[in-house]
């Protein structure tokens, strides 16, 4: 945890939480909750605030990735002066369209701006790596985060990448059988318990493609599965939610699919010059 970014420290916590035991839950909840005032207090003043013990405080924070609750005190205090993900703003059925408008603007950037916190840098580009290398990408997702693997399957192709994202389910889990050792799927699910998504991702599994798992949890049954799996920091789903784990998972796979162009340049400003031409195409004809 020494090498955290600067600011992630709230994501490596809310990505981590749902792990823990109910009374580590706690814990976790009131240094998310009361993150400013965490930085001044002891050890026992954390237990007390949780309704727990401070060996059970003590056990939480390692439990999320902290040496203990000292290293945690410290990254809260040089997290202080740093952008954190800021809550996001009340809307209702009162509010006129603009004001919702800014509101879910305002929410977009606050996950975009905190969603890197839990994503390691070494998972980073060892994806970049296998991705580079892949005969074939499938991406795989359903219901929330099922847009982020067609935008994800779009632009890779794009940039000269042999790449799909079946939109159907029974599709996905035949196509991810036909996969080989020199292919990869990215199974993308913000909870990491869709069960048709993992049923894809254990056929590519079992086919002996490299599984990429693009998730908001450290601990889920698509971790477990994954031979590689990215991680973004996100909160979880609000009343008044805007999609904020497929939002940070798309910004990461267009992360990926740039710096995997980037290693494939000929390839890849090949197929883009004939995507713009079928673009300036269409709108011609508009």
């Amino acid at each position: 945890m020494s090498d955290q970014p600067a600011g992630s420290t709230l994501a490596v916590i809310r990505a981590a939480l749902p792990a823990l035991l109910p009374s580590e839950q706690r814990v976790a909840e009131v240094v998310l909750a009361r993150s400013a005032e965490v930085i001044d207090w002891s050890v026992a003043d954390l237990a007390a605030a949780a309704g727990t013990s401070s060996a059970t405080a003590v056990r939480a924070c390692q439990h999320l990735g902290f040496r203990g609750f000292q290293q945690l005190r410290l990254l809260l205090a040089r997290d202080a002066g740093n952008a954190a993900q800021p809550a996001s703003p009340e809307f209702g059925p009162g509010d006129s369209p603009e004001t919702i408008a800014a509101a879910v603007f305002a929410t977009a950037g606050g996950v975009l701006a905190g969603g890197m916190g839990a994503v390691e840098p070494a998972a980073l580009r060892k994806a970049v790596d296998v991705l580079v290398a892949a005969r074939r990408v499938v991406f795989v997702a359903n219901g929330g985060s099922g847009f982020v693997a067609q935008a994800a399957a779009f632009r890779f192709t794009a940039n000269g990448f042999i790449a799909e994202a079946p939109a159907e389910a029974i599709s996905q889990q035949i196509v991810c059988r036909l996969l080989t050792a020199e292919d990869v799927c990215v199974a993308i699910s913000s909870s990491g318990v869709n069960e048709v998504t993992l049923r894809a991702a254990e056929a590519a599994a079992k086919a002996g493609a490299t599984l990429v798992g693009v998730t908001s949890l450290t601990h889920s049954p698509l971790t477990a599965l994954a031979d590689l799996t990215l991680v973004t920091g996100t909160a979880p789903f609000q009343r008044n939610d805007v999609f904020a784990g497929p939002m940070a998972q798309l910004a990461l796979l267009v992360s990926l699919q740039l710096a995997a162009g980037f290693r494939r340049p000929d390839r890849s400003s090949e197929v883009l010059d004939e995507v713009w031409q079928v673009i300036t195409s269409d709108t011609r004809r508009s």
